[in-house]
C-alpha cells in the first residue's frame, strides 16, 4: 500500500465517526431540558444501563415500561383503578394521595353503568347537585368527566362498607365526603382522569412549569397528534417519528374521553432508526508534501467519475392512515356514548 492510500485510509474512518457523532449531538440537542427528564417518566423509570462513563442503550432499553404520555399544566392529576376500586391524586410535588371510592357496577338493572376506562377531564363542578335521573338523589361535590358520570359523596354514611371494596354505584365514583370534598377544593376544572382497569397505553405527566407549547394549536391537531403519538407507539414505530410534547388543553378532550388502548398494548420493543451518513469521497486526489501534511490538487476539477455519494436519512414507513382514519381509531374512545335514562317516577 502507498504512502497515499495510508493517510486516506486512516482520514476516511475518522471524517466518518466525526460526522457520526455530530449528527447524533445535533439531533439530541433539540428541546433537552423537557426531553432529558422526560425519557425516565415516559418509560415508567425504568433503570438505564451503564457501561463505565457512557449510557448505552439498547433497543430493550429504550422500550421497557414505555408509555404515550399525554402533558398538563394542572398541579394534579387523576388516576382511577376500576380494578383496585382506588383513586389516585398524582400531586406536581411528588405526592400521590389515595382514595377508597365505589365505581358504577353491572347488574341486571339496565339503568346502572359500569365504569369505563378512558382518559378524561373534569368539566363541571357543582357542590350540591340532585340527581334528574334517580329520585333526585343529592349529590356533593359533584365533579363530571365522563358524560354525567362523576365523583361525589351521598347522603349518609352506610355506603362506606363499600368503598375500595367493590363496585356499588349506578355508575358514578362514590367517595367520603370528606375525601370528595378536599378533592373538589384541590383539583381545577380540566383536571386529568386517567380511568383504567389495570392496563393503559397512555400516562400522563407534569409539563415543565413555564413550558409553553411551540405554537396553539387547534382542536383538530391536538386531535391528531394524539392519534399519531399512540398509533406509532403501538405499531413499534416511537423513535422512528418526531412526536411533538406539548401541553393538552382539557376543553379539547370530548366528554366520552380519549383512547387509551386498553385493549391493545404496546409491543416490548421499540423499533430503532437506521441512521446512514451522507458524505462526498474524492478519489485518489491527494498530494503528499514532505512535512506530511495533506493537501488537494489545486488544480483538481471534480468530474462525476470522481465523486461517490452515499445515501442518507432516517429509514421507516410513512403513516398511511387518513387523519380522520386515524383519529377515529387511535384518538376516539370506541366505548360510546353513554345511555341515558329517565327519572325514576
Amino acid at each position: 500500500m502507498n504512502q497515499n492510500n495510508k493517510i486516506y485510509s486512516l482520514i476516511l474512518p475518522a471524517a466518518v465517526l466525526f460526522i457520526s457523532i455530530s449528527g447524533f449531538i445535533g439531533n439530541s440537542g433539540k428541546n433537552i431540558s423537557f426531553v432529558k427528564n422526560e425519557l425516565i417518566k415516559e418509560s415508567g423509570g425504568a433503570n438505564l444501563h451503564n457501561y463505565g462513563n457512557l449510557n448505552i442503550l439498547s433497543a430493550e432499553d429504550l422500550s421497557s415500561g414505555l408509555k404515550d404520555t399525554v402533558y398538563t399544566d394542572k398541579d394534579c392529576w387523576l388516576e382511577l383503578r376500576i380494578d383496585k376500586q382506588m383513586l389516585y391524586q398524582h400531586m406536581r410535588d411528588g405526592r400521590v394521595i389515595s382514595y377508597p371510592v365505589s365505581t358504577g357496577q353491572k347488574n341486571n338493572d339496565p339503568t346502572s353503568l359500569e365504569s369505563r376506562p378512558g382518559l378524561f377531564a373534569i368539566f363541571h363542578k357543582v357542590e350540591h347537585h340532585q340527581s334528574s335521573q334517580f329520585n333526585s338523589a343529592n349529590m356533593y361535590n359533584f365533579m363530571p368527566f365522563n358524560q354525567g358520570i362523576g365523583f361525589h359523596s351521598i347522603d349518609g354514611k352506610a355506603y362506606y362498607a363499600y368503598l375500595g371494596v367493590r363496585p356499588s354505584s349506578h355508575g358514578c365514583v362514590r367517595m367520603k365526603h370528606d375525601d370528595v370534598k378536599k378533592l373538589f377544593r384541590e383539583c381545577p376544572l380540566g383536571t386529568l382522569v386517567l380511568a383504567s382497569k389495570g392496563y393503559s397505553a397512555r400516562t400522563v405527566a407534569f409539563a415543565p412549569e413555564n413550558f409553553v407549547n411551540n405554537k396553539e394549536y387547534t382542536k383538530e391537531e391536538t386531535r391528531l397528534m394524539l392519534a399519531e403519538n399512540l398509533y406509532n407507539i403501538l405499531n413499534g414505530n416511537y423513535y422512528k417519528y418526531e412526536r411533538e410534547r406539548f401541553v393538552i388543553n382539557p376543553k379539547f378532550i370530548p366528554v366520552s374521553g380519549i383512547y387509551t388502548s386498553y385493549d391493545k398494548k404496546i409491543p416490548e420493543r421499540q423499533n430503532l432508526p437506521k441512521t446512514e451518513i451522507n458524505i462526498l469521497i474524492l478519489k485518489d486526489n491527494l498530494n503528499v508534501i514532505d512535512d506530511k501534511k495533506i493537501l488537494i490538487n489545486e488544480d483538481f476539477e471534480n468530474t462525476e467519475d470522481d465523486i461517490v455519494e452515499v445515501s442518507s436519512g432516517v429509514t421507516g414507513n410513512v403513516v398511511i392512515d387518513s387523519s380522520e382514519e386515524l383519529i377515529k381509531k387511535y384518538f376516539n374512545n370506541p366505548i360510546g356514548v353513554l345511555p341515558y335514562f329517565g327519572p325514576k317516577r
